[in-house]
């Protein structure tokens, strides 16, 4: 209820980013989650509505915890996303799916940013062939069996 209102709040006092910013936003937020090992199917889109002016959809890998990937999410709303005034965020987080709604705005700044972003766990196919699963050839020896990667340990 508490981000609710904030939310509220800040999406009444001031106008929603547009243009070049909501675009430059889009695209920032794309980036850093398709270059993550943890992601895979990653779709960004802008909307009119004011409280999701941002949506994203993406899977994270399989096996990880629904804990690991709220923590990354917010660095990423944090490094990416949040301007230096007032910000809020909320995650709701079930086995299998991670939901981050947050708002940023700032007076200074003239406007307010808000994101929907839904993380399903993935499958092991939707993963096969990204860069944590690509066979690297050995730097030393040219007749040494390829290795492989190993991006999270077995638990």
């Amino acid at each position: 209820m508490e981000f609710l209102r904030l939310r509220t709040a800040v999406t009444t006092s001031l106008p929603p980013a547009s243009g070049a910013l909501i675009d430059a936003a889009a695209s920032r937020l794309r980036q850093r989650l398709a270059s993550s090992v943890m992601f895979t199917g990653v779709e960004v889109e802008v909307t009119d509505d004011p409280e999701r002016l941002l949506v994203a959809l993406v899977h994270y890998r399989p096996g990880t915890s629904e804990r690991q990937v709220s923590s990354f999410l917010e660095a990423v709303w944090i490094s990416e996303l949040r301007l230096p005034g007032l910000d809020a965020f909320h995650f709701l987080a079930e086995s299998g799916h991670v939901e981050l709604e947050s708002v940023t705005g700032d007076q200074e700044s003239g406007y307010f940013l808000s994101l929907q972003l839904i993380a399903l766990e993935g499958t092991a196919e939707a993963f096969e062939g990204t860069a944590s699963d690509v066979e690297t050839p050995p730097r030393d020896k040219a007749d040494a069996p390829p290795t492989k990667k190993r991006w999270f340990r077995a638990g």
